[in-house]
């Protein structure tokens, strides 16, 4: 049963178009464990609201940097193979779990029927958020999928912004700049909502009020897209010296913040954000830390390949047992509702998003081969894009590229993480933007969330 398991979730270097960093996968397997625990009870883990933050954060970061490896080739972001990459990776399993909602309440519940099939509803069309920022009166069996909503409609209108911004401004620190001075607009926003009465609801759940986050993963992702930044040695030991304390800050906080506290909103959420942008960023540069050692650890990244299933069935099946079934007290909940999450989670990723994944796969990321972009410095600081005429791309046999040298599975893993390759979901820490069309591009998969 073990080796079937560990067939399963062998690593497919196919998968990750940027690469794969372990490290990544164990964050997100540790922040969804500390979601998991506060939603069968908000005692155990009453900060873990903050690690929603996180995931924006990195997830605004692989996404920016899977729409400017695109656009370093042919000069744009790929908006058809972008989106269908998308639904292929999120839609299949999502909807499966809505389906099983909608059968179960159906079968289980005693109360109107109407109002479960409106919030599947909502959690099918991704505007969940919304329909919670408003206090919609709907059961709430899916309110998780609020942060699915957000992400959702960030991948809708980030790809097109990035085009003109990239049109307008090029991939200079002036656009981080920009971004910031966003990320601070939402937050400030946010805090006017807060000293103005707005609901907890709607400072919790609104679109508008995380942008904050989904922009500081943004700039972050453009500035590693540089390499006068990313290759700077002062900024690796800064990132290295910040990440201790950054891993320290998010864990007290995950275990002292009250998401009912207003002053969370009015402020404090912010540097909890930049603590996650801060850690992030260590982990993807190259000089190795203690939470590079800490979150590749074996278990904390296999809960991270299949964080996405363990968020998505979680809560439902949760809701069914305190709310459908009465069985109340968090520690019988979690000893039958944990197991079956992680059953579900194991399942949906077997049956239901492996074979999409295969799909997706298909869909090539990068553009047609022929056609490649340089980067060339500026006068000022910055990159700007010149075309460059078509040079020949190496066969995957001429490829120093060691995803497609002939070892074992083990193998490839082990010399991804000695030469520190990152996720799925992220660039390679010496040149993910490379202006040598000879230096190969490490391949592999996109965010999941």
């Amino acid at each position: 049963m073990i080796t079937r398991l560990s067939e399963w979730f062998r690593y497919d270097p196919s998968r990750y178009p940027l690469g794969y960093n372990p490290g990544l996968d164990g964050l997100r397997g540790t922040a969804t464990l500390s979601v998991l625990a506060a939603h069968l009870s908000p005692t155990w883990c009453p900060g873990a609201f903050l690690y929603m933050d996180m995931f924006f954060v990195m997830s605004a970061y692989l996404i920016t940097s899977l729409l400017l490896k695109r656009w370093t080739k042919t000069g744009s972001v790929g908006f058809g193979a972008f989106y269908t990459r998308r639904v292929l990776r999120l839609f299949p399993a999502n909807y499966a779990m809505i389906l099983c909602f909608v059968v179960a309440a159906y079968l289980v519940l005693d109360d109107d029927f109407i109002w479960h099939v409106i919030e599947a509803a909502a959690a099918a069309t991704y505007t969940s958020n919304w329909t919670r920022a408003f206090e919609a009166p709907i059961p709430g069996f899916l309110s998780h999928t609020w942060s699915l909503a957000v992400e959702e409609q960030f991948y809708l209108i980030w790809p097109v912004l990035l085009t003109f911004l990239l049109r307008a401004i090029g991939l200079r620190m002036r656009l981080v700049a920009l971004l910031a001075v966003l990320a601070l607009g939402s937050a400030g926003w946010r805090s006017w909502l807060t000293f103005h009465g707005a609901s907890m609801e709607r400072l919790y759940n609104g679109t508008d009020v995380r942008a904050d986050a989904l922009l500081i993963g943004c700039a972050l992702g453009i500035a590693l897209a540089m390499p006068q930044v990313r290759n700077n040695v002062t900024l690796q030991r800064t990132a290295k010296m910040l990440a201790a304390p950054s891993l320290i800050a998010l864990l007290v906080g995950g275990f002292t913040m009250d998401q009912h506290n207003r002053a969370m909103y009015a402020g404090i959420s912010l540097f909890f954000t930049l603590a996650s942008a801060c850690l992030i960023a260590a982990l993807v540069l190259p000089e190795q830390t203690i939470p590079h050692q800490v979150f590749r650890s074996p278990p904390l990244v296999f809960l991270g390949r299949i964080c996405y299933g363990l968020y998505i069935w979680h809560f439902p099946i949760f809701m069914f047992i305190m709310f459908g079934f009465g069985i109340t007290h968090p520690v019988a909940a979690g000893l039958i509702g944990v197991p079956l999450t992680f059953a579900a989670a194991i399942l949906s990723w077997r049956f239901i998003e492996s074979p999409f994944l295969k799909a997706k796969d298909r869909i090539p990321i990068q553009g047609p081969a022929h056609v490649t972009r340089k980067l060339v410095p500026s006068p000022s600081p910055g990159i700007r894009w010149q075309p460059r005429e078509a040079m020949p791309v190496q066969s995957p046999s001429q490829s120093p590229n060691p995803l497609r040298s002939p070892q074992t599975p083990a193998q490839t893993v082990q010399n991804l993480a000695t030469q520190t390759l990152l996720d799925g979901h992220t660039p390679h820490p010496v040149s993910p933007y490379t202006a040598d069309p000879n230096q190969d591009q490490k391949e592999g998969g996109t965010s999941h969330r």
